[in-house]
């Protein structure tokens, strides 16, 4: 019986180490870097989408669009893809143009 309650009690000791000695790795693990191959490019596609290039496609789609509704003679599920389109132009572009210009952009993640 007290040779089980030992061993019972090493065991109980051995997964607390083990927990322990995890959770004191877990925040240079969290810290580091992943490193993987394709982060790099997505970066850079990120600050692409984000940057000039997410505007000036904006004003591009929007004008298309705005312009596509005004005068085409669109009816049914094509108006309501143009008008969808437009509506989406609208929401993406309203992060990088009424954000800055109300200098309220640095803590916004789109």
């Amino acid at each position: 019986m007290l040779y089980n309650s030992t061993r019972a009690i090493n065991r109980t000791v051995q997964v607390a180490v083990a927990i322990g000695i995890g959770m004191l790795l877990v925040g240079p693990a969290h810290a580091a870097g992943s490193g993987m191959p394709w982060e790099g490019p997505l970066d850079q596609i990120l600050q692409s989408i984000e940057g000039p290039v997410a505007r000036i496609v904006a004003v591009i789609i929007i004008t298309l669009t705005g312009l596509t509704l005004a005068f085409g003679e669109t009816s049914g599920g094509m108006r309501k893809l143009i008008q969808i389109v437009f509506g989406l132009s609208i929401a993406f572009a309203a992060t990088s143009f009424f954000l800055t210009f109300f200098s309220f952009g640095g803590g916004a993640l789109v």
